[in-house]
């Protein structure tokens, strides 16, 4: 592992599956504040290093030579210091390893942790190959996930010129499953066109679709000082949508006034107790109302903060006429 090689403010391999809407780490909106960021001179800060980020560094190179020994290959090359670029799109690829394959076709075998999951007739080792691996405390899968590496080993083709590439997934430390593929022309067609709308969503700063709303956030951090109400009634659905909301506050509002008597009642019923047992619906629960201890703690002098102003993360409701 030789740490990031690609830029922020493009698609990368590793970033492919974010701006289809396949990773659960990253929106495709947040990828495109922080190419946006990155392009005026603030890129995104460097998550530290963890746990799992540090045992899946260290157990790069021994998840790839035990794959090779798998398979009919040879010229292994795990230190790859460089990005690679595609020839013609904004796409850049950093590889975690290489081999030359010996021209063998290889077909799935499970014993040897060996799979081919788009190809029944199994994966042709012609040439130059991609190296991908992986770390997961997961169960073991008969197909990585969209975000464990086939897309990503698609667009590290894509940029290579390799003809076929490896994903080395090591489950819960003891399962190393090694799945192979071909280049595959629909996903490369998807993923070439992925990469042209997020240069134009780029240059446009045109927001992908929020997927929720703390992503809408990201889409829409600031507001204009100077722009007038919306007239939302002009909008499709927003009566809609708006009604949702309204009414979604309203029941969460009743409900919270409902657990506050039943809370009270069991509290009057507990008194000094701190725990009770009940039968509910067939199952039996325990209560409790426990004393919390807390340790003495010196005072503290709180540090001055600069002003900030950043845009509220929820919607504020407020009736206006009826």
């Amino acid at each position: 592992m030789v740490g990031k090689l690609t830029p922020d403010d493009i698609v990368t391999a590793s970033t492919v599956p974010v701006v289809l809407g396949r990773s659960p780490y990253q929106t495709p909106n947040e990828k495109l504040r922080d190419a946006i960021a990155s392009l005026e001179g603030n890129p995104p800060e460097r998550i530290p290093q963890n746990q799992n980020m540090f045992w899946g560094d260290a157990l790069e190179p021994v998840i790839l030579t035990e794959a090779c020994n798998r398979l009919p290959v040879s010229q292994t090359d795990f230190n790859i210091d460089h990005a690679i670029w595609h020839s013609d799109l904004p796409l850049a690829a950093s590889l975690d390893g290489m081999c030359v394959g010996s021209g063998a076709v290889v077909k799935a075998d499970p014993a040897k942790g060996i799979y081919t999951p788009n190809s029944r007739k199994g994966v042709t080792l012609s040439g130059l190959g991609a190296l991908e691996a992986k770390n997961t405390s997961l169960a073991p899968e008969d197909e990585p996930a969209d975000h464990r590496g086939p897309w990503q080993l698609q667009a590290q083709l894509m940029c290579s010129g390799f003809s076929w590439g490896a994903v080395c997934v090591l489950y819960r430390g003891s399962d190393l499953r090694i799945f192979l593929y071909e280049a595959d022309d629909a996903m490369q067609r998807e993923i070439k066109d992925a990469v042209h709308d997020f240069e134009r969503r780029k240059r446009d700063i045109d927001w992908y679709p929020a997927l929720t709303s703390a992503d809408a956030n990201v889409a829409w951090a600031k507001v204009d000082d100077g722009a007038m109400p919306l007239d939302l009634d002009k909008i499709d659905d927003a009566d809609h949508w708006a009604s949702v909301l309204i009414n979604g506050k309203a029941e969460i509002k009743a409900i919270e006034a409902e657990i506050d008597i039943a809370e009270a009642h069991l509290k009057e019923m507990l008194g000094n107790h701190e725990e009770g047992e009940v039968n509910v619906d067939g199952g039996r629960y325990f209560i409790k109302w426990p004393m919390r201890k807390t340790r003495a703690q010196p005072a503290k002098t709180v540090a001055a903060k600069p002003e900030s102003v950043v845009r509220q993360k929820t919607l504020t409701v407020k009736e206006v006429s009826k």
